[in-house]
This record gives structure tokens, C-alpha cells and sequence, in this order.
């Protein structure tokens, strides 16, 4: 007997279906149309032996499966039968340790990826929700970054605030700067160097002044020259002095000459004192907003390992740089508040989630068709920073990234269609951990430019679809990577019909109308698409499994049924769609996922 769905609506359903028939599926057909009239019926050919749910026709028994519609089972998709396949699922879903990685063996169409993920989501609703994890600047002369590891689902939050906080830098330091104290400090400092200079050189005036010496400014910087009755001397009257009086004067100029120049070399000493008190001042002044700025941050992650040496790192950085935000690329001073943080000057205090959870809980299932190597391990974008020299923008985490202690499921042809990619998979496996090594440089690199990003520790469960060829070529070509596949699920084509196979298989076809919103089918219509599918199968009790071909069938006959204006489809529209696919030639069927 089926399980019976619990709770549905079935008065518009049983309205309208046909009542179970005892003998046979044409004898539940409802009356045909002028359309269908004009060419002979194509009844399915029976199996070649009796199964279950049969009548002595060797064909399904519409009475004998115990429902009206589809709508009175409760729907499933599949698999029907792969007891063995199950078995073998649910034992690498759940087997812990390295080497555990499930190899998927089976033709396409026959239910495996909607099974494996229906059995992986069992296991992973139930387990615990992985850490994330994030690139952030380790703000030290390699340009490296550095993982850090968060609690689950907090990633994406931290990016934020970290965002934020430039946000809240980009429209503070400006004023801050801007302001009246700021300046009248740092005129303050100016000022003071300049008068210790100008006092040191009045005082040295005075004193070559009593000994009829001037001081005089030039393009080339301070001279010395003798003065006579106010005027300074020209060299041809000088040369005429008595040599007695022009030793004299010579003697006086040198000695002056000499504290001028022990005056000019304090002048580098007193002008890096200058800077440093500046620079003081500038921290003082930034130091204080970036403490502000970074604080939510700072309580928020102050638990957490390696978040507190980062933002103390990010805050030196922030307060030594303080001038990008004041002008920079043509901004204005102040206009930078909304979305400063993806400027690329402030590119290097950017946070890049690489991992991260939902607040639904569990270990995440990722499916990744493409499995290039940047889409397994992520990459990197350079651009020109405010120096001129290239700097990381952004670093997109991979599938592996998002997998990371869950399960990643990829399609075995496309894996093994880049030996590289799967070589360096095989790797990442092994050593557990990911470590970005492109085989190709990264964009906007010059040259061999690769930034150092700290590999991530790496917890996943691999899942491979294939078939027999991919199992081959794994074998002779890489056979490491073939090692790390203990565990094998083998889906069949065909299984055995029993009665727990029809059964499963009725519900499966509810499931498809379920799924893509079909009318109902009678059980005249299922009982027909049971003997479609034993057909093809070959007979000698079996049936065939290929769900991507039954639901091309449903969504055809649905089409027949509306076209009819019924509101439950029949066998009379699965014998249509089944004549109509027979006379367009061999079918084409869709993939099934």
C-alpha cells in the first residue's frame, strides 16, 4: 500500500479522474478525440514477464495500486530501488576521516544527483554549522594577507563594519583636519621652528653689524660683506684698503662665516624635529577617530582569536595614512562619506569573505558545474594602488571556500578535463588545506606577481558523478586522486519490479507534478507510464529508472490534457505524448538533476 499524502485538497482532483479500472490501461481511457482518432493507438508492448502490480495481459493492473490521482500519494523524488546505492550514500555522508570521498557511478536521467543531495542534506541538517573565514592585510612589506577564522556567520558582518568604519574615517579626518584647533596647532609647531631660526640669525646680525660686517640674503643663501660709513663695500675699494685693515676685515668675515654655517647644519636636525612634531600631531588627531571608528568592531570579534592583532595592525596602517583620506584622486576633502571603502586607495583595508553559513544551520552542499581551477580556488584581482604599484582589490573565494566543512559535488568529466585543476584538487585534499596557487597569474598581475594568502584549512567531503569511463580514466590518470575514492554508489538503469519499486515509482511520478505544477494523473495514466517504463527496460520483470524521460512524458501529456480543457491527465494523454515523442525520433532527454 502507498503512503498517502496527509493533508491535500483532493475535491477538484477526484471530481475529475476516472475511476480505477480492473483490467487494463486502455480500458480507462477517456473517450478520444477527433485528433486522436486519426491515427491508430501505439499501445506500450507489456513486459516480458510478470511483475508486480500486473493482470494476466502482463500489463499494470490500474486497481491493484490503490489511488485515483496523483494527488492522493504522497510525492517523492526518488531514487526507486539503488537500495545498495543508498546504502553506500549514506555511509560516505556520514564516514569520518580523509579518504572518504564518494565516487557516483550511473547514467544520467536516472535520479542520482536529486538522491545524493537528498541523502547529503539528511546528514548535513544535522551537523554542526563550520566556521567562516575571511582574507584580510597582514599590513606588513610582503602585501601578504592573512585567514582568519570566525565564528559561523559572522563573516559577512565583519566586512561590513570594517566597510563602515571607513565610511565613518572618510567623513571624520576631513573635518578633523579641517578644524580650527588642528590648525592653529599645527601653525603653532610651524611657527616656532621658524622663529628659532629667525632669532638665531637677528642675534648673529647684531653682532657682525658692531664689527661693520652685513648679513645679506641671496638666491644662494646668507653672505658676508665688510661695510664702510653704512655702505657695504664693493671688492675694487676693498682691494684698495690698506693690507693691514683688509687681514682685519677677512679675519671677521671667516669667524662669521663660520657660526653662519654651524647655525645652517642644525637647520636638518631642527627640520626632522619639525616633521616629528607634525606627525605627532597628525596621529594624535587620527589616532583618536580610528580608535572611535574601530571600536564596535574591536568588543563585537574581542573573543576571537587573531581579531585583536589584526585591528591594531589595521590601526597603525590607518593613522600612518591618514592623508589618503583628506584629498586624494580629485575627491574634495569631505565628499568621500558614502561608499569610500571601495575606492581602490583604500582597497588594502578591504575584508574578503571567503566562507560563510545561513542562519539555517548545517554543513553546506555546494555544486559547482564548472570546476576550473578559479572556480574550485578562487582568484585574485590587481589594480594600481595610491603608490602607483599594484595591489589586491578583491580575492572571490572558490567552491572549495564555500564547501569548506560540508560536502562539494562536481561532474567527473569536467573535472578530469584539466589535469591541472584535478592535480592540484588532489593536493588540496591530501594536505587539507587551500592554498592559492594559480596556474595562470592573477588579473591585472605583471609578470609572476602572485599575492601570499595564508592557506585555509580545508574539511570537505568530495562527491564525484561519473560513470564507467570516468572511473577508467581516473585509474590510469590519476591515480592518487582515484585512492581517495573509498566509497563507490552505483546507480542502475533498470531495477527490479517489485512491488516497492511500482510503488515508489507511482509516487515519483507525483513527485513530478509536484514539482513542476502538472494536473493530476489518473491512475489509468500512471499505470501506463509503469509500463513505458518496464518496456524500456527490456522486460524480465524490471523497470527502468530514467526520471529526466518520465518527466518529459508528464510535462507532454499535461500539455494533451490542457489542450482538452481536463483538468486530471489520462492514458489517453500519456499514449499521445509517448506516440508523439516515438514519431519525432529518438528521444532527447534533458538531464536530470
Amino acid at each position: 500500500m502507498f503512503f498517502k499524502r496527509s493533508k491535500v485538497d483532493k475535491s477538484k482532483a477526484a471530481e475529475s479522474a476516472a475511476e480505477p479500472v480492473a483490467a487494463s490501461a486502455e480500458a480507462a481511457e477517456p473517450k478520444a478525440t477527433a485528433a486522436e482518432t486519426s491515427e491508430p493507438a501505439m499501445p506500450v508492448e507489456p513486459s516480458l514477464s510478470v511483475g508486480a502490480h500486473t493482470n494476466a495481459a502482463g500489463v499494470t493492473d490500474p486497481a491493484s495500486l490503490g489511488f485515483k490521482t496523483t494527488a492522493d500519494l504522497e510525492p517523492t523524488h526518488g531514487p526507486v530501488g539503488q537500495a545498495k546505492a543508498m546504502e553506500a550514500l549514506a555511509f560516505g555522508a556520514g564516514m569520518k576521516g580523509p579518504g572518504y570521498h564518494m565516487l557516483v557511478i550511473g547514467h544520467e536521467g536516472t535520479g542520482r544527483r536529486t538522491a545524493v543531495r537528498g541523502k547529503l542534506q539528511e546528514t548535513a541538517a544535522k551537523a554542526e554549522r563550520p566556521a567562516d573565514w575571511v582574507y584580510v592585510s597582514s599590513f606588513d612589506p610582503t602585501g601578504g594577507f592573512r585567514a582568519l577564522k570566525l565564528p559561523a556567520g559572522t563573516a559577512k558582518s565583519f566586512a561590513e563594519k570594517m566597510a563602515l568604519a571607513i565610511d565613518q574615517l572618510a567623513d571624520a579626518l576631513p573635518a578633523a583636519f579641517a578644524a580650527d584647533d588642528f590648525d592653529l596647532k599645527r601653525r603653532t609647531i610651524e611657527e616656532e621652528f621658524r622663529f628659532s631660526r629667525e632669532d638665531a640669525l637677528e642675534a648673529l646680525r647684531r653682532e657682525a653689524e658692531l664689527q661693520n660686517i652685513a648679513l645679506l640674503r641671496t638666491p644662494a643663501g646668507i653672505a658676508v660683506a665688510p661695510v664702510l660709513e653704512g655702505k657695504v663695500v664693493k671688492n675694487d675699494v676693498f682691494n684698495n684698503l690698506p693690507e693691514a685693515l683688509r687681514r682685519e676685515v677677512q679675519t671677521k668675515i671667516a669667524a662669521l662665516e663660520a657660526e653662519i654655517e654651524a647655525l645652517l647644519a642644525e637647520r636638518p636636525d631642527a627640520e626632522k624635529e619639525r616633521r616629528a612634531r607634525l606627525a605627532t600631531l597628525n596621529e594624535q588627531v587620527a589616532g583618536r577617530h580610528v580608535r572611535a571608528a574601530l571600536d564596535d568592531l574591536k568588543s563585537e570579534f574581542a573573543e576571537v582569536a587573531g581579531v585583536e592583532s589584526y585591528l591594531k595592525a589595521a590601526a597603525r596602517d590607518l593613522v600612518r595614512n591618514a592623508g589618503l583620506f583628506v584629498a586624494a584622486d580629485g575627491v574634495p576633502a569631505g565628499k568621500l562619506t558614502r561608499g569610500a571603502a571601495v575606492l581602490p586607495r583604500f582597497a588594502r583595508y578591504a575584508v574578503h569573505v571567503m566562507a560563510t553559513t545561513t542562519a539555517a544551520g548545517g554543513a553546506p552542499i555546494v555544486q559547482e558545474p564548472n570546476p576550473t581551477y578559479a572556480n574550485l580556488f578562487g582568484r585574485v584581482e590587481l589594480g594600481a594602488g595610491a603608490d602607483g604599484q599594484n595591489q589586491v582589490l578583491r580575492i572571490k573565494s572558490g567552491a572549495l571556500h564555500r564547501a569548506n566543512g560540508g560536502y562539494l559535488l562536481v561532474d567527473g568529466e569536467a573535472l578530469l578535463s584539466s589535469a591541472v585543476t584535478a592535480e592540484a584538487l588532489r593536493r588540496a585534499l591530501e594536505a587539507e588545506e587551500i592554498r592559492f596557487d594559480p596556474p595562470a597569474s592573477p588579473i591585472g598581475a605583471a609578470g609572476d606577481e602572485v599575492p601570499d594568502l595564508e592557506p585555509i584549512p580545508l574539511n570537505v567531503k568530495l562527491v564525484v558523478f561519473g560513470n564507467a569511463e570516468t572511473r577508467r580514466r581516473l585509474a590510469v590518470n590519476n591515480s592518487q586522486l582515484r585512492r581517495m575514492f573509498k566509497v563507490e554508489a552505483i546507480f542502475e538503469e533498470a531495477v527490479a519490479r517489485t512491488k516497492e519499486t511500482v510503488e515508489t515509482f507511482a509516487r515519483v511520478i507525483a513527485g513530478v507534478v509536484d514539482k513542476h505544477a502538472l494536473r493530476p494523473f489518473d491512475v489509468s495514466g500512471v499505470a501506463l507510464l509503469i509500463d513505458d517504463a518496464a518496456s524500456k527496460a527490456g522486460g524480465n520483470g524490471k523497470l527502468s529508472v530514467g526520471i529526466a524521460d518520465v518527466t518529459d512524458v508528464c510535462r507532454e501529456a499535461d500539455h494533451w490534457a490542457g489542450s482538452e480543457g481536463r483538468d486530471v491527465a489520462s492514458a489517453a494523454d500519456v499514449e499521445r505524448a509517448l506516440r508523439q515523442r516515438k514519431s519525432r525520433g529518438p528521444d532527447e532527454l534533458a538531464e536530470a538533476s
